[in-house]
């Protein structure tokens, strides 16, 4: 009884690892789909940045977005830059990220659609990337739960 249920604690911690990496995936691609978002602000509306920061970041599952929707007025690449770090997302998500707060209300409004299209595209790229070498090592993952579990159950015995 005792074996089955080491076998069966280091199996979900396997599983749980590997969901935490899928839901770091949807976390990146959440970050892609609100660069497209404010790319839609810029395109259709020309909000500010003030007011993109308002209306871009509702309905986010994965990632916690609301320091963005706190940006009202005063220096926005700082302000910018402080909820990035306070994002919890990877690294290179969070780097790729920051550089929409170094574009927005910089230059024309073709120039940013067409630098925060690069962004959300390495976004969704990393996204994809990541949730293949999730899937991918998946199975080691699990596999090596459920050794780890029986090696224990024998060391018990």
């Amino acid at each position: 009884m005792l074996c089955a249920a080491l076998c069966a604690c280091t199996l979900m911690s396997s599983f749980e690892l590997c969901a935490e990496r899928l839901k770091s995936a949807r976390a990146v691609a959440e970050l892609a789909e609100a660069v497209e978002r404010i790319t839609a602000l810029l395109r259709f509306e020309s909000a500010d940045v003030y007011e993109i920061c308002r209306r871009a970041f509702e309905g986010f599952e994965s990632v916690d977005l609301t320091e963005f929707s706190k940006i009202e007025s005063g220096d926005f690449g700082a302000q910018w830059e402080k909820a990035c770090e306070a994002l919890e997302a990877d690294a290179e998500a969070k780097r790729l990220f920051a550089r929409v707060g170094r574009v927005l209300g910089t230059c024309d409004a073709e120039s940013q659609e067409a630098v925060l299209s690069g962004i959300s595209r390495e976004l969704y790229e990393r996204s994809r990337a990541m949730k293949d070498s999730a899937e991918k090592s998946k199975r080691l993952y699990l596999t090596f739960g459920a050794a780890v579990g029986l090696g224990i159950s024998v060391i018990v015995l």
